[in-house]
């Protein structure tokens, strides 16, 4: 049973001072100046970045270590860069605009105070709330680094040790507009979304209604909505990735998901749809629950992969039974004319997901007898007809 190491971070409110508030200043200006000097000199690597930067960055009055995370964050920024650029897109010059201040040394955590380092020993002490509080006394975690911005929060980034659990299958999991259906031959659980999408749809009603189109207030009005409509599907989706990943955990099972990364593409303008109707499945919350679900499992000690475009090709138009094609009757219900069983469209994706990450996952491990067509059992549970006790459509709580 190997471990890995898993990173999350918690976030908090302070108040900083005018100290604090020039040295953010500074970071800002030392990152500016590594990535200018990277640029010039066509730089990337971190090795690199720190031969050309450090000797330059003598001339700022700071503890040396802010220096060192400065070169990082740069390099941060421009390997974000260096794939934008590979995804053939056209990025604009990556400069920070905002202040901020990160660092993973010299800090220290005394008496529920975070001591932020300011130089000549003097600290900049924030109090811990206690939320935080109650998540940092947890022995077993290591407090990595942290971060303050000018929008007032601090956030504390920290990691420990997971020991992967041995897994003896794989669930699969199919995103849809309304609904996220996650399940294996043994059990198939679809849980309802429809709320966000009403969320969403109530939210940009709101924003066409406003008449008064008026610069100077546009922008801040739009964004108070915005941030409550991602607050409250965020919500709805925390609680949904929770019980996928507690139930993985239970049942000892991996989890797969399919690549669905470019299918806005069927949702652009030009393609012949309706306004209204790109909108709501551009406003499809799917990359949004896959990182809910994946940060979830890894701490949890889940196994997480995600399956090529090529291995998921017809997932919702084979009977996960006797792989034969079988045709879509009233929308969303599917019949097999082989089986002559009724099955649902979102089951049927869910567990053909499984199947083939199940095959993967057996290889990895070399046991791909165990993901053979013959081996799945003859009557799986996504038969609406036969099972229809056994599948049930759960409502987060909110």
């Amino acid at each position: 049973m190997s471990a890995v190491t898993v990173v999350k971070c918690v976030k908090q409110p302070y108040l900083p001072n005018e100290k604090t508030l020039a040295m953010m200043e500074t970071f800002r200006q030392m990152v500016n100046d590594c990535v200018r000097i990277a640029l010039q000199n066509n730089a990337s690597t971190m090795k690199k970045l720190s031969k050309l930067c450090y000797p330059l960055l003598a001339n700022y009055d700071v503890v040396s270590y802010y220096k060192l995370c400065a070169i990082s964050h740069a390099a941060g920024i421009l390997a974000n860069r260096k794939k934008s650029i590979k995804r053939g897109l056209q990025p604009r010059q990556p400069y920070a605009t905002r202040p901020l201040l990160i660092s993973c040394y010299g800090f220290k955590i005394e008496n529920d105070v975070l001591k932020v380092p300011l130089g000549d020993r003097q600290y900049f002490d924030i109090p811990l709330n206690a939320y935080v509080k109650n998540i940092l006394t947890d022995p077993s975690l290591q407090v990595r680094s942290f971060t303050l911005t000018t929008s007032n929060t601090v956030s504390i980034c920290y990691s420990k040790e997971v020991a992967e659990i041995e897994c003896t299958g794989v669930e699969g999991v199919d995103r849809n507009l309304r609904n996220l259906t996650v399940g294996n031959n043994k059990n198939v659980m679809q849980y309802d979304l429809s709320k966000a999408v009403g969320i969403a749809e109530n939210t940009r009603s709101i924003v066409k209604s406003f008449k008064r189109n008026d610069v100077r207030i546009r922008k801040k009005i739009t964004s108070k909505y915005g941030r409550r409509r991602k607050s409250r599907i965020g919500q709805l989706l925390h609680h949904v990735s929770k019980a996928v990943v507690q139930e993985a955990k239970q049942n000892k099972v991996a989890i797969a998901f399919e690549d669905i990364r470019h299918i806005r593409r069927l949702y652009q303008r030009g393609n012949g749809q309706g306004k209204n109707y790109r909108s709501k499945m551009n406003g499809w919350s799917l990359a949004e629950i896959k990182r809910l679900i994946t940060y979830k499992a890894e701490w949890e000690g889940v196994r997480i992969f995600q399956l090529s475009i090529k291995e998921t090709r017809g997932t919702s138009q084979l009977c996960p039974r006797c792989r034969k094609k079988i045709t879509q009757v009233d929308r969303r219900q599917l019949y097999c004319a082989e089986c002559k069983k009724w099955m649902d469209r979102d089951l049927v994706a869910a567990m053909n997901l499984s199947i083939r990450g199940l095959a993967r996952f057996a290889s990895s491990q070399g046991l791909a007898g165990e993901a053979m067509r013959g081996n799945v059992e003859k009557e799986p549970l996504i038969l609406r007809v036969d099972a229809s006790k056994l599948t049930f459509r759960r409502k987060p709580t909110s």
